[in-house]
Parts: structure tokens; C-alpha cells; sequence
């Protein structure tokens, strides 16, 4: 397929960039939130620019098919402060009858903040817009307002994510509710110092229309401190989301503003 074709040379060269950055007096690790839907309350290493990104193709009961590339690029002006921007770099549709339609995604743009609870917990709080930079046919073209509350736990060396969250479409009409919900709770363990497995559940509502959700299952490499490679599967759960998809990707430090 031309996007993993494309996908694969952009993240073997970030990989490289990243290697051959000088490191800062003080070593720093990335902070991937990818590949789950659940965000985690940490920032980023503060000061630095760091990039996630990955392919997925995703097959659905009616025959329609959704290809992906995406990214996300963080940069924590504080350990409790930052800046998220990200979307689809590339994003290809198929319709069941087989019509296509391809080109760039939405692009989201947030601000986060963290709340430190104890050593062991932590809240988070995203919030802003989803721009509608997509092509034609790939969006809806209208801005959305996003809302995203986080709760992050560490239990006996688990951790423990959950998101609720809130976007108000700027698409929906006279008749339908603007006001879509979401939420979403992931747990990760580490297997050893490498190696790391997490599991997720999430889903969306909004009235008038069937909830949505989902389960992935995904397991982490740690290449070095400055990558983290990942790969997995989702699949919808209820009948209103029958689909499947498979995803890999990496997170990466890319280096130090100063």
C-alpha cells in the first residue's frame, strides 16, 4: 500500500534523527502516549520536541477500508504545562462500492495541563480545537471544541489511565446533538526493562445515535531511551462499530529547543 510505502522511509528517518542528536547534560526519555485512544496526565520531557507517529489500516464489516498515517508532536514548556498538535498526515477512505478518497486529515491543536495529586497519581486536563484542514470528503469542514479530562495512576508498577472527555461538533445539524462524548481507560505493564503490554477499552456516545466501542491490545519496545517502538490490534465491540484494525508506530524524542 502506497501510505506504508510512504510511512516507513519518515519513520526510520526520524528514528535516525533522533540517534544522532546530541543529548542534553541530563539524560531525558520519550513519553509516548500512542498507540492507545487514552492520553496519559504526564507531559513530555520539558523543553524538548518530541513526535509520535504510525500507520494503521483498519477493515469494517460493510466492505468500507481506512488507511492512516498520523502524528503528534508535544512540547511541555513545564512538566505541568504544554502544547499537543496532531492529525493525519495522510488519511485514505474506500467506500464498500469502492470509491476512494485520499489526501491530508483534520489537525488538532490542544493545550495541557497536569495536577499533581501524590507520587503516585496525577490529573490532566486537554482542551481546544479540531481545525478542519482535511481534503474534501475526508472531513466534516467544520471546527470542533475538544475537552479532554485524564486520570493517571501508578498501582503496583501498572499504570493506570482513564479519559472522559467531551467535543462539541461543529457539524451537527438543527435536529442533532452538537455534544459528543467520550471515554476511554488503558492499563500498561511493563514485561521487563524493554518490553511493555497494555490493554484499553473505550467508546463514544451521542444522542440520537448508536454508542460506539472498542478493545486494543498492543505491546511497546524500548529501543532506547529517546524511542519507543509499537504495534497492535483493535476491534470494535457492539454492532454499531464492527470493524478491525491493525496499527504499528514509534515515539520519539526529536530534541532540545533552546
Amino acid at each position: 500500500m502506497t501510505f506504508m510505502k510512504n510511512a516507513l522511509p519518515v519513520g526510520l528517518s526520524v528514528a535516525m534523527l533522533n540517534l544522532v542528536l546530541p543529548a542534553s547534560a541530563e539524560e531525558v526519555s520519550v513519553t509516548p502516549y500512542r498507540p492507545t485512544v487514552t492520553n496519559s496526565a504526564t507531559l513530555s520531557a520539558p523543553g524538548w520536541v518530541e513526535l509520535e507517529t504510525g500507520v494503521s489500516a483498519q477493515n469494517n464489516k460493510d466492505g468500507s477500508k481506512q488507511h492512516s498515517l498520523m502524528y503528534l508532536t508535544k512540547f511541555a514548556l513545564t512538566s505541568d504545562f504544554g502544547v499537543l498538535i496532531g492529525g493525519d498526515a495522510y488519511l485514505s477512505q474506500t467506500d464498500a462500492n469502492a470509491k476512494r478518497v485520499s489526501g491530508v486529515g483534520d489537525t488538532t491543536l490542544l493545550l495541557k495541563h497536569r495536577f499533581v495529586m501524590n507520587e503516585d497519581a496525577a490529573l490532566g486536563c486537554e482542551y481546544g480545537v479540531k481545525a478542519p484542514t482535511a481534503a474534501t470528503g475526508l472531513g466534516s469542514g467544520k471546527s470542533d471544541l475538544v475537552l479532554n479530562g485524564i486520570y493517571s495512576r501508578n498501582i503496583r508498577g501498572h499504570s493506570l489511565d482513564v479519559n472522559v472527555n467531551v467535543s462539541k461538533l461543529g457539524d451537527a445539524a438543527a435536529n442533532e446533538s452538537a455534544y459528543e462524548y467520550g471515554w476511554s481507560g488503558t492499563v500498561f505493564r511493563p514485561v521487563d526493562d524493554q518490553w511493555g503490554v497494555m490493554v484499553e477499552v473505550s467508546g463514544t456516545m451521542r444522542e440520537g445515535f448508536m454508542p460506539q466501542s472498542q478493545w486494543l491490545a498492543a505491546a511497546s519496545y524500548e529501543w532506547s531511551r529517546r524511542v519507543v517502538l509499537d504495534a497492535g490490534l483493535s476491534a470494535g465491540i457492539d454492532s454499531a462499530s464492527h470493524r478491525v484494525a491493525l496499527f504499528g508506530g514509534l515515539s520519539v524524542l526529536l530534541g532540545q529547543v533552546r
